[in-house]
């Protein structure tokens, strides 16, 4: 099976979006036989029709990428736009995608995953689906027990979808917990994240003495 990756995050290289599916990747070529290539979307802004061309040869396509503020970066859509001369062709590849945000609540990435359904019907290609996750900001200072258990998951998305062609649901269910925070989940999930991602970045700048410091007075 042959899979093509394009990473839509502005950050390319060292996105979240490229460490996630740098381990979905992983389990997909355990299988033997199983090929893949990885392209990026910042490489192409200046000719996006490299990228096009890339898109209607491969077989199978996931295309990656970031929210912000609930929507997908403008060079994705971009992208997206570009595709519009291949819809209804024949020869598609299938098409799958997978979100990511910051936000610890996955409900955040449902509207742009609807969209993405949408497009892909529209373009006339065999859906894979999506993979939702939130909780995504800050991989790179989050503790170990929680992004070791992102990362499996990930991981074994890869080798079953390298094994079927398709991805396993109760695994994408389990990913994109949480849905939605209740009043239990705010009241750890925030002091959590103030001190594991904010106070720790500016405790390292010399600075965590005025992270209560207001502008002033006009």
């Amino acid at each position: 099976m042959q899979l093509t990756f394009i990473n839509g995050s502005p950050r390319g290289k060292k996105s979240n979006t490229a460490r996630l599916m740098g381990h979905f990747l992983r389990g997909f070529m355990e299988t033997p036989g199983n090929t893949s290539e990885i392209d990026y979307l910042t490489k192409h802004r200046q000719d996006i029709n490299l990228l096009t061309e890339t898109f209607a040869m491969a077989e199978n396509v996931i295309i990656g990428f970031p929210l912000y503020v609930d929507a997908m970066p403008g060079s994705v859509k971009e992208f997206l736009e570009a595709l519009a001369p291949l819809a209804g062709k024949k020869d598609n590849p299938a098409l799958g995608f997978m979100i990511q945000c910051g936000f610890p609540e996955t409900s955040h990435n449902r509207y742009v995953a609807r969209y993405c359904e949408k497009f892909t019907q529209r373009m006339g290609c065999l859906s894979l689906g999506s993979i939702l996750k939130g909780g995504c900001e800050g991989l790179d200072v989050q503790p170990d027990f929680l992004t070791d258990k992102y990362y499996a998951f990930f991981y074994m998305l890869g080798v079953e979808f390298g094994k079927t062609g398709k991805f396993d649901p109760a695994m994408l269910e389990k990913l994109a917990r949480p849905e939605h925070l209740n009043a239990g989940n705010m009241t750890q999930i925030i002091p959590f994240i103030n001190q594991a991602l904010w106070d720790v970045q500016m405790e390292n700048n010399g600075v965590l003495d005025k992270s209560f410091d207001k502008p002033l007075n006009p």
